[in-house]
């Protein structure tokens, strides 16, 4: 039997099925159905893109660029032309009002030359350093700080001096001995931060953005090493790192060579060994370095 479909029928359907492909989407929590009163519209969420990592974009120097992130914000810090190769410093006085060894840890990337102080995730400080040069290579790794002194002097480098008050040799290493009849004048190093037992730390020094100036230590111009000096704490967990680090993740850092390795499946965030341990000035031990 065959069954006939009239025009106007046939038009009918079509019409249907395009409304329904048609039909926007709409979610109802009363059960009525679209076109319903009281039926509202599922609006999809917006996400935003995110952004490249503020410490290491590409493209600086292309004409073109543009710093897309908010002024005053330490992105919009990180991401100027400039950086990281710039003596300027980013501070969160608010964030730095906050530190803890608990919430916040200090990362020391050697490719940049800049120090970052992380708070709950967010970056405090900012600043520039001068690492060890070849032959006097800072260590990679994680550590504490496990002493700080306001007023420190180095042990092991300085100056010698000969009797009539002449200085002899201003960049002297007293391992390789002291002159008959000269004295040592340890090199300052205020605001002295120390990481290893065995003297590398963070002080006041000699600066160049960029540049690696020191005998292992990390350099820090004074002014920017009195304020972390000010806000720091001891225990804070510390990492010196040959990569820059995840910016997205609080500075999430792996770090490379590292002197003091976590255990196998810990993210590296805040796995530094616990014990304090401080080595007086006197000590056999206590080879500063600047």
């Amino acid at each position: 039997m065959k069954h006939n479909i009239l025009p106007a029928t046939l038009a009918s359907l079509l019409l249907a099925a395009c409304s329904q492909h048609y039909e926007p989407l709409y979610e109802s929590t009363t059960g009525l159905q679209p076109g319903m009163p009281g039926v509202q519209p599922l609006v999809q969420p917006v996400v935003q893109p995110q952004l490249p990592n503020p410490l290491d974009l590409p493209g600086k120097n292309l004409p073109t660029y543009v710093n897309a992130y908010p002024a005053g914000t330490h992105e919009h810090f990180a991401a100027k032309k400039e950086y990281p190769l710039t003596m300027e410093t980013y501070a969160d006085d608010s964030l730095l009002r906050q530190v803890t060894r608990a919430n916040s840890k200090l990362v020391i990337c050697i490719p940049q030359q800049r120090a970052r102080l992380y708070v709950n995730g967010r970056v405090a400080m900012d600043w520039p350093v001068s690492t060890g040069t070849n032959g006097h290579e800072t260590p990679t790794g994680v550590f504490r700080v496990i002493e700080k002194n306001e007023d420190h002097r180095s042990s092991r480098y300085g100056k010698f001096i000969d009797a009539n008050g002449k200085v002899t040799n201003s960049n002297a290493d007293l391992t390789h001995g002291l002159p008959e009849g000269q004295t040592f004048e340890g090199a300052g190093m205020p605001y002295w931060h120390r990481f290893t037992p065995d003297g590398v730390g963070l002080h006041t020094g000699k600066v160049i953005a960029g540049k690696r100036l020191s005998h292992g230590c990390i350099r820090t111009q004074n002014h920017v090493a009195k304020k972390f000096f000010q806000h720091s704490v001891m225990g804070l967990p510390v990492y010196i790192t040959r990569a820059v680090e995840d910016y997205y993740r609080g500075g999430f850092v792996k770090p490379i060579d590292v002197k003091y390795r976590p255990k196998p499946g810990n993210d590296y965030t805040d796995m530094a060994p616990v014990e304090i341990k401080i080595i007086p000035a006197n000590s056999p031990e206590a080879h500063f370095q600047a």
